[in-house]
């Protein structure tokens, strides 16, 4: 074979092969392209299971590290409300309501480890995923240990998060991104804050 045309086999070959390997989740492995982006606001509905805790509500994903969260059961957290932000964490629940300055929110916490989790992969950029049953995992790794995201095969939207280390699963549902600013009720954290800190695992 003339050397011009071995060049041009080995050229195509290499084409090929780079392809290949970029393509967005071909076969096992690729770049996953974030349909809808988790660097946006969005709102979902949720099912976690944390040790023996279950509980089901919503979350809201106004920013990276502005959060909101709602639980409707089990009854002994039925309406607790979670606005997370710079300045910390208040929780209200009926008449009830709190202020946790950033510096004493427990690390375990369950919605903060979920929080964190989830900006650390609005945060990644490009996506490598790996096909399984379940749709089309990202893994990673944050302050909380590794952790792995799993979206749906055609529309890419978040249908479960794993954080082993924590003993947290949970399940997305009604995943839908949000226009408009968020009420001030759902992200203000007062500025006086109680002295107490509460266990908020």
């Amino acid at each position: 074979m003339p050397y011009f045309r071995r060049g041009a086999v080995f050229a195509a070959a290499a084409s090929l092969t780079a392809m290949l390997a970029f393509s967005a989740c071909g076969g096992n492995s690729g770049i996953l392209t974030k349909t809808p982006d988790l660097n946006v606001p969005f709102e979902t509905d949720i099912k976690i299971q944390a040790g023996e805790l279950e509980m089901n509500g919503s979350m809201k994903r106004y920013g990276t590290g502005i959060w909101a969260m709602r639980a409707e059961s089990p009854e002994t957290l039925a309406g607790l409300e979670i606005a997370y932000g710079d300045e910390g964490v208040k929780a209200t629940l009926g008449d009830l309501s709190l202020n946790i300055p950033m510096e004493d929110i427990n690390g375990e916490a369950v919605f903060a480890r979920l929080f964190k989790a989830v900006d650390s992969t609005a945060a990644a950029g490009e996506l490598y995923c790996s096909d399984t049953a379940d749709g089309k995992v990202f893994s990673g790794t944050f302050a909380g240990g590794d952790y792995s995201i799993t979206f749906d095969p055609n529309t890419l939207a978040p249908v479960k998060i794993e954080i082993p280390a924590s003993q947290i699963s949970g399940e997305f549902e009604n995943f839908r991104i949000m226009t408009g600013e968020p009420a001030e009720s759902e992200t203000a954290v007062s500025e006086t804050a109680p002295e107490q800190t509460v266990q908020t695992e």
